[in-house]
């Protein structure tokens, strides 16, 4: 069966080639694109193909059949070798068409200075197995390519000669879309490129309308400004309820032992917000968002495979609130936040790269450490609002194995104020997440997740609500709305080994969710314990736009009144399974 991924398998190189010409005819067996028909016939391809199927552990690691040379002293890197594959292999029958060669004579391939941009290492630098190992996971993080691999060899005086695999994604597509979560509908139609001339490059230009709002969004990407490591970003927004611009420039933290950062980006949004009950909207308001910030930050190793990241920075934030005729409710009051930060990043390195956990049947680079973030701001009242505020913001994530076939992540997140003269808490919020996989095999498994979110003592601007979009798929967007919501999804997962119009990887699932709000609504009394019941059909992108999963579910609500339907349909993307 094919696998358009990237896989290891123990190989035979035909005599008379070297260990580097061996690992290109192992990847252009198994990705489907060879270098030359000539050269790899399709019977190894075929043949690579059936070894494949045991190339994955039970916990869904990948495992890897060709490890890095150690490093020694005085060893450099003395060769660098890009191997790219196009978008479809069209020496094998299921990909040879019309379409899909008129689609590889038209795609225009990544420039191979973009792919040395993303590289950690050039040649005659010292050879580092590490940089290797994160160059590989950078370069999977790029939205124009699949997947990529990363080999070295050692060369006869000792030296190490790299070969950089990868393969390409078409880009130029029509921005067409539909979802439905919950009874709210969104629409878009456009275009986007998101690897501008095979340079890297993002360009959109798409209309977009929803329950809320229609205009046309625009934007312009360039993580590699000129050549060099600098990125940057314009987003222009012209809605019918408002403008959004914004603009950010930065030399950012691309690898784990970058020393510094800095960086600036300021924007404005005008836009329609609305508050909900039951699924329907009872207030609405204009709301007004400004944002100017500037920081400087400075990465140090305090330990094996911990970064640690300080970043020092000041920041503006001004909301306004302007009332509409559908305004039903006190508006809050303005806010106006002018105050310097610190911010403190602790990144652990401990990745493995799985397969089928979040997406199907392609390369994910895992976290198994610990990403912890937090930020204090003090915004005193000479500078900005009427009372002096501390401001803070904390993140924390792990991942972990608790056997074989068992994985756990959790997450949580927190943020607020305190108001320093009348001594209480402002906005304040806080989110915890446990999910957990267990896997029966390579292409089924169970999965559950685990929220919990509080708020206190929030302005009239805000909401915490549970619904369709939220993880409760059988009742409308935005039904149950509190102080505290607890969620609770149970799914049987299906990773199919089957492409699509060789387009589209196929996966499935069962679910049932469970979900409750406590605390006072806006108008009704509180609802009970809600659940519900569905199926629902993913599709992963296999040749553009990688990183999306498309998802298309129904749910019937187990406990409803009058206004809920009795079976709920969903068709969202999404950036996981």
């Amino acid at each position: 069966m094919q696998l358009a991924v990237f896989e290891s398998l123990t190989f035979n190189v035909p005599r008379g080639f070297s260990r580097a010409y061996g690992v290109v005819w192992f990847f252009a067996c198994l990705l489907s694109t060879p270098l030359t028909a000539q050269d790899f016939s399709n019977e190894a391809c075929a043949n690579a193909h059936d070894k494949n199927q045991e190339s994955l552990a039970p916990n869904r690691q990948i495992l890897e059949a060709s490890p890095l040379p150690n490093r020694q002293p005085k060893r450099t890197i003395h060769h660098i070798e890009l191997v790219q594959l196009n978008v479809f292999n069209t020496d094998l029958p299921e990909e040879n068409n019309a379409l899909f060669r008129f689609a590889n004579r038209a795609h225009i391939q990544t420039e191979a200075e973009v792919i040395k941009q993303v590289l950690l290492f050039q040649e005659g630098d010292e050879y580092l197995p590490e940089k290797l190992i994160e160059s590989e996971r950078l370069l999977r993080q790029q939205r124009y390519l699949y997947d990529a691999r990363i080999y070295a060899d050692v060369a006869c005086e000792g030296d190490i000669h790299i070969t950089v695999v990868t393969r390409d994604l078409w880009t130029l597509l029509p921005d067409l879309g539909f979802s439905h979560s919950g009874g709210e509908s969104k629409s878009r139609i456009g275009f986007r490129e998101t690897n501008l001339l095979g340079k890297g490059k993002r360009l959109s230009l798409t209309y977009t309308t929803d329950e809320t709002r229609k205009g046309y969004l625009f934007v312009y990407e360039d993580p590699n400004i000129w050549g060099t490591r600098y990125t940057g970003r314009l987003d222009y927004a012209d809605n019918d309820d408002g403008q959004m611009h914004m603009l950010s420039m930065a030399y950012p933290f691309y690898a784990l032992d970058t020393p510094y950062a800095y960086g600036f980006a300021t924007g404005s949004n005008k836009r329609t917000e609305s508050l909900y009950e039951r699924g329907e909207v009872v207030h609405e308001f204009s709301q007004q968002t400004d944002l100017h910030q500037i920081y400087f930050g400075h990465s140090t190793a305090v330990a094996q495979d911990w970064t640690r990241r300080i970043i020092f920075g000041f920041q503006e934030d001004k909301e306004h609130f302007t009332s509409l005729s559908t305004s039903t409710r006190i508006l809050p009051t303005d806010r106006l936040y002018r105050y310097p930060y610190i911010e403190y990043n602790w990144l652990e390195n401990a990745y493995v790269k799985v397969r089928n956990v979040d997406s199907i049947f392609r390369t994910e680079d895992l976290q198994l450490g610990w990403n912890i973030g937090a930020k204090l701001g003090y915004s005193d009242k000479g500078l900005g609002d009427d009372e002096s505020r501390w401001l803070y913001w904390f993140f924390a994530s792990k991942s972990h194995y608790v056997n074989d076939r068992s994985l756990i992540k959790f997450t949580a997140q927190s943020h607020g104020a305190w108001k320093v003269d009348s001594r209480e808490t402002e906005n304040q919020r806080l989110q915890l997440g446990l999910q957990y996989y267990y896997n029966d095999n390579s292409t089924e498994s169970w999965f559950a997740n685990l929220e919990y979110q509080h708020i206190r003592k929030m302005t009239s601007d805000k909401q915490l609500t549970l619904g369709g979009e939220t993880g409760l798929r059988g009742y409308p967007a935005h039904y149950l709305q509190g102080d505290s919501t607890w969620l609770l999804n149970i799914e049987r997962r299906y990773y199919w080994e089957y492409d699509l119009w060789q387009l589209f990887k196929v996966g499935g699932a069962v679910f049932v969710d469970v979900g409750k709000t406590t605390g006072k609504p806006l108008f009704q009394p509180e609802l009970s314990t809600l659940s519900d019941a569905g199926f629902g059909l993913r599709l992963a992108p296999s040749r553009a736009n990688s990183n999306l999963m498309l998802h298309m579910d129904i749910a019937w609500p187990i406990q409803k009144d009058e206004k809920v339907d009795a079976m709920q349909w969903q068709f969202t993307v999404k950036n996981r399974f």
